[in-house]
C-alpha cells in the first residue's frame, strides 16, 4: 500500500502556490495531463493558464508526463509553452527517469503530480521522487476503465 500513498494530498493543482513551492523546495513538476490539469481531451482553463504562468515566474519547470498519445500531449503543451512526453508507460519509471536525466531534474527538487494512484503516484514512487495527489477534474467525462480504477483507488484510500 505504501507505493500508492502520496507524499501530499491537495484538492487541486492550484493549491500548489509560490509559497508551497518554496516551502517544499520544488524546481520541477512532472505532471499527468487528463483529469489532473484539464478535463479529458480539453486544453485547460484560465486558472490553468494563470498557474502555469506562476510556475514560470518562479523558475519552476512544468513537464507533462502522460500515457496519452504524443499528439494529445503536443496539442495541450504547445499553446502553454511547456514541454511534454506522451506514451510514458506509467507506472513504469523508465520514461520519466530518462526525461528527468535529459532535463537535469534532481530527485530532491522534483515531484510528480497526478490524480490516479495506479499510474501517477505509483510512477513517482518508482522514480523515487515526491508525489502529489489531486482530486480529478471533469470526472463526468472519464472513460469507463478510469471510472472502474477510481472505485479500487477509493477502497485503497480507506485503508491508509
Amino acid at each position: 500500500m505504501k507505493f500508492f500513498k502520496p507524499d501530499f494530498e491537495l484538492h487541486h493543482f492550484s493549491d500548489i502556490t509560490k509559497e508551497w513551492l518554496e516551502k517544499n523546495n520544488v524546481q520541477t513538476i512532472f505532471s499527468d495531463l487528463d483529469s489532473t490539469l484539464a478535463t479529458h481531451d480539453q486544453p485547460g482553463d484560465d486558472e490553468l493558464i494563470d498557474w502555469i504562468q506562476m510556475l514560470k515566474n518562479n523558475g519552476v519547470q512544468l513537464v507533462i508526463a502522460s500515457n496519452n498519445s504524443q499528439g494529445r500531449v503536443d496539442r495541450f503543451c504547445e499553446p502553454h509553452g511547456i514541454i511534454g512526453f506522451g506514451k510514458c508507460k506509467k507506472p513504469s519509471a523508465s520514461e520519466v527517469r530518462k526525461h528527468m536525466n535529459t532535463l537535469g531534474a534532481k530527485d530532491d527538487t522534483t515531484l510528480f503530480l497526478g490524480d490516479q494512484l495506479f499510474t501517477d503516484i505509483w510512477c513517482g514512487k518508482n522514480v523515487g521522487i515526491r508525489t502529489v495527489l489531486v482530486n480529478p477534474i471533469g470526472q463526468e467525462h472519464e472513460p469507463i476503465q478510469i471510472v472502474f480504477k477510481r472505485k479500487i483507488e477509493n477502497w485503497i484510500k480507506k485503508r491508509w
